[in-house]
């Protein structure tokens, strides 16, 4: 169960790496509010967390 949750972490901060890296788009114009700082930090929490999940409980 928890593989799975570090899965899924992973790629939903992959996903909001890859809007980043896109820009801000009609449909993802609210995400980018507050500048850029904040998806980086969601994102890098969000895939050091599933990785640390995943790596424990492989």
């Amino acid at each position: 169960m928890k593989k799975t949750i570090g899965v899924f972490l992973i790629l939903i901060g992959s996903c909001l790496a890859f809007i980043m890296k896109v820009g801000p788009a009609k449909e993802t114009a609210w995400m980018f509010i507050y500048g850029i700082w904040p998806l980086i930090l969601i994102a890098g929490i969000l895939l050091i967390t599933g990785l640390v999940l995943y790596n424990r409980n492989r």
